[in-house]
């Protein structure tokens, strides 16, 4: 038998190497695996290495076929870190980098890396490769002209500020991570296929949206795949199946008990994957992943991400039978629609990403926008009525009141980074109301016959092979649609929209009238580095009980972090310990005052607020009713096949 195994190396990670000590003319599967410990996370992978160089073809010109492997193992004794090794061979450089991405679609600003430890190199007869690190996200390897590469280093968990949906974590019991944590690429090589085997402690699973190839083992056809997908991985999931649409989807569920009750999330995800399909069309995806992961309402850095495959929700512990209320249909809906845009069409530097460096996507307010529109407004259309849509967009109009928007939305401010006052907050927000605007403009000019589903299915088809040309499609779409160019102006100009004109050519008006109700009893506006400034205190209120004053930094409800950025977890905070809490009920503030920390206490209060309410005009002009009906009862096919 030839000599095809050796003894393991002092690395920061475990896997076996090839020594080339003479020519291997065959190897069999059942000789290898008897060299490797662990041979459906390890043996194989490196068995397709060392066989694939043997006979390869090219995908595309000069890519090798043989796929980069990737292997992951988490250990009990090791809680804190994911273990992970790249093996792949038709390297053949003097220097290579390793690059982690620096940006996941949906979160178009930086994103840092988790704590990498112990990275280190070895080629392919086992000796050691220098590397040395020349970025946050890049190292930069010498395999001085060697044929095999084989990478390994330590992902430990994210520190408290990443937020929760973003970065790896894993403990004795549990596990989750995006693909954008745990793997890099090698330059040049993020083309070829990959395949990506798990190394699990007894009695773990695995959840995610890739293709499986055999137990604990998955596939992709590139590694652009890989950044946006889901892994879910613990004992203590609980695991629900539902084929919706011809597709199969996987709702997994940790941080409640045995006992959790699941119709009404799951109810609430079947309607979120009906009303996306019947708007977009078949599904561009062949399984798809939900995970829910409910923690306590103190922690930290609550929220959710959308992506191609799966979404992830770090939601606080809810009662089961209140999630529609709490508006956790409409985060679902919106998450979900990233499926399509920008999952499947979009800008062309996401569409075809260097996830090497942040794209300069123009129209992020867009992409937000129009899933939180669209999320608010598919199920009015579909299973709703125009009630529920006004009374939806008016808690979106009271929210914008409170980020300290105007009766104008200057869209170029409307970005996740790179200007003063930003904030996701902001952008979803704001972009939503300008997506509404918008809509009711391209259905102004086309007497109802066209709106934003129309312009959305028209970069569909454009961004079809690679994406759109945000400095090239608008006028061609304009043209499409047959609007004036000034219709879609925000995307042309980037021009400033006005709310109320824009919602009275669809016969919608903005309503302004005090109200009683239990509040806050202050406004929340954003401050140049992303926190809540206090202002408006109304006397008598439950900010004025608890002694808060103008200019005081809100940080925490009942120790729930409350932020622009924190949506929400801030919604959560405000709905439970105030809006349904009784009056009297205590509630606790932490807050900064002049750079000092500090607890204030007070009770639930009612108070006079302005609420902002959405309307119809009562005699609206005959095109303006045109165009309120086809918001809800749109005359084209509402479908982007």
């Amino acid at each position: 038998m030839p000599e095809i195994c050796d003894t393991p190396h002092n690395y920061p990670f475990s896997f076996w190497v090839l020594r080339k000590t003479r020519p291997v003319p065959h190897i069999s599967s059942l000789q290898l695996m008897r060299c490797f410990p662990y041979p459906q996370a390890f043996g194989l992978g490196v068995l397709a290495l060392a066989l694939g160089g043997c006979a390869t073809r090219s995908v595309g010109t000069d890519v090798p076929s043989t796929p980069v492997n990737y292997y992951v193992r988490v250990e009990r004794a090791k809680p804190d870190r994911f273990e992970v090794s790249v093996a792949l061979d038709h390297v053949r450089r003097d220097s290579i980098d390793y690059v982690l991405p620096a940006w996941l679609p949906g979160r178009f600003e930086p994103f840092e890396p988790a704590p990498i430890e112990g990275f280190g190199a070895r080629d392919g007869h086992g000796e050691p490769v220098t590397a040395r690190q020349i970025d946050v996200n890049r190292w930069r390897l010498y395999p001085d002209g060697e044929k095999y590469l084989t990478i390994g280093y330590h992902v430990k968990n994210s520190e408290n500020e990443v937020p929760l949906a973003l970065g790896p974590r894993v403990d004795r019991r549990s596990g989750y991570a995006l693909g954008a944590s745990l793997f890099g690429f090698v330059d040049g090589h993020e083309r070829r296929p990959v395949t990506i085997s798990f190394e699990l402690p007894t009695g773990w699973e695995l959840q995610t949206a890739l293709t499986p190839t055999s137990e604990s083992r998955y596939e992709a056809p590139s590694f652009g795949a890989l950044p946006g997908t889901v892994f879910a991985l613990g004992d203590r999931l609980l695991d629900y199946k539902l084929f919706v649409e011809g597709r199969p989807h996987r709702v997994v569920v940790h941080g409640v008990g045995r006992n959790f009750a699941p119709d009404s999330l799951l109810t609430l995800v079947e309607e979120a994957i009906q009303h996306g399909t019947r708007f977009f069309g078949a599904p561009p995806y062949e399984r798809y992943v939900f995970v829910f992961h409910f923690v306590d309402p103190g922690t930290e850095g609550i929220g959710a991400t959308g992506q191609a495959a799966g979404s992830v929700y770090y939601l606080p512990i809810m009662d089961t039978q209140h999630m529609r209320r709490a508006g956790l249909g409409k985060l679902l809906l919106h998450h979900y629609l990233h499926a399509w845009y920008p999952g499947q069409f979009g800008p062309r530097d996401v569409a075809q990403p260097d996830f090497s460096a942040p794209p300069d996507v123009t129209e992020q307010w867009l992409i937000e926008g129009a899933a939180e529109y669209y999320a608010r407004l598919l199920p009015a259309r579909y299973a709703g009525g125009p009630d529920g849509f006004y009374a939806a967009m008016g808690e979106l109009l009271t929210w914008w009141r409170e980020l300290g928007g105007g009766r104008r939305i200057d869209v170029t401010t409307l970005r996740a980074s790179g200007s003063d006052d930003d904030s996701a907050a902001r952008m979803i927000v704001g972009g939503a109301l300008a997506a509404f605007v918008v809509d009711i403009a391209i259905r102004g000019d086309t007497h109802g016959l066209r709106g934003l589903d129309n312009l959305l299915y028209y970069l569909q088809q454009e961004g079809q092979d690679g994406g759109y040309a945000e400095d090239e499609v608008w006028p061609e779409a304009a043209e499409a649609l047959g609007v004036g160019v000034d219709a879609l102006s925000p995307m042309v100009a980037g021009s400033r929209l006005s709310i109320r004109a824009g919602l009275a050519r669809a016969g919608l008006q903005i309503v302004e009238s005090p109200e009683r109700r239990k509040t806050l009893g202050a406004r929340l506006l954003v401050d140049p580095v992303g926190r809540f400034v206090v202002r408006d205190v109304e006397p008598g209120g439950t900010a004025a009980s608890a002694g808060l004053q103008d200019g005081d930094l809100l940080l925490k409800i009942n120790r729930t972090p409350v932020g622009p950025d924190e949506t929400v977890a801030t919604r959560y905070a405000l709905t439970n310990y105030i809006r349904d809490a009784k009056p009297g009920a205590k509630v606790r503030f932490e807050i900064l005052r002049e750079g000092e920390p500090l607890e204030k206490s007070g009770s639930v209060r009612q108070s006079s607020v302005p609420r902002v309410r959405l309307e119809e005009i009562s005699q609206p002009s005959a095109t303006a009713l045109i165009v309120r009906r086809s918001l809800f009862r749109p005359p084209s096919p509402s479908s982007g096949r």
